[in-house]
């Protein structure tokens, strides 16, 4: 890393959190997020995980989020995956008449989610998305941050089907990040082709593939706009949507 971009980063974080941070290192809950003229606090567990989403979300801005508030004032946001609620968060922030909302199965994260909710027109649903289950296993075995849907989980959760999310309402962001969980979601199209534009973590996790993922999100008709950078040998990955139908928001190719 070269000096100028260590002290472009080191700006980026001062002036994000409210000049309450200017190094990685200096990380700690309550976390601090300024945007749009106004600093607020988000409240969560001391830990890595906690510390590595806001970087990710405020800092190095994984989901483009500032960039889009340059060019869009939506007025329905869906945070699938909320964890304690940092992007949520953010967006209420950034879009003050927005309706956010955002789904956490995990206990302990959902218990801060509800917290920093407070005060916003975030609305917090302590449950998972799936195709088509009322309740599915979560493995808690881990950080919060890192918890996922699978069989043999240690948690029973509730779930809510994708008809259900945002009460069946038109979109104009959907973020999801739920470590594999996508799958369940895009194979009912519904979501996507009531959704202007998507940001979405995925995850290749039992012999899925980048081609399967765009095959579902071009059956339920959006378009890739961008690739971000992968993690773990391609595994993980960050890609951006948009509705491609005639008359929807069109944007350029990344």
């Amino acid at each position: 890393m070269t000096l100028r971009h260590r002290l472009g980063t080191s700006f980026r974080l001062f002036r994000r959190s409210g000049f309450h941070y200017f190094r990685r290192r200096m990380l700690r809950p309550p976390f601090w997020l300024s945007a749009n003229g106004s600093i607020s606090r988000v409240h969560a567990a001391d830990d890595a995980g906690a510390a590595n989403c806001y970087s990710e979300v405020a800092l190095d801005d994984c989901y483009e989020v500032f960039a889009y508030a340059r060019r869009a004032r939506p007025e329905v946001i869906v945070d699938i995956g909320a964890n304690v609620g940092l992007f949520s968060k953010l967006c209420s922030m950034l879009f003050r008449d927005a309706e956010i909302y955002a789904y956490e199965p995990h206990p302990s994260a959902a218990k801060w989610l509800t917290l920093n909710a407070e005060g916003t027109r975030i609305r917090v649903h302590r449950a998972a998305v799936t195709q088509s289950s009322t309740v599915a296993k979560l493995d808690t075995s881990g950080d919060s941050t890192l918890s996922r849907i699978v069989s043999d989980g240690d948690l029973t959760v509730d779930c809510l089907t994708v008809p259900q999310v945002a009460d069946g309402r038109e979109i104009d962001l959907l973020k999801i990040d739920c470590e594999g969980s996508e799958w369940s979601i895009l194979k009912d199209p519904s979501l996507l082709r009531r959704t202007r534009e998507c940001c979405l973590e995925y995850h290749l996790f039992d012999g899925h593939t980048f081609d399967d993922l765009i095959a579902l999100i071009e059956a339920a008709g959006h378009r890739l706009v961008c690739k971000g950078a992968t993690k773990y040998g391609g595994k993980f990955g960050m890609i951006r949507t948009v509705r491609s139908q005639p008359g929807t928001l069109s944007l350029p190719q990344a």
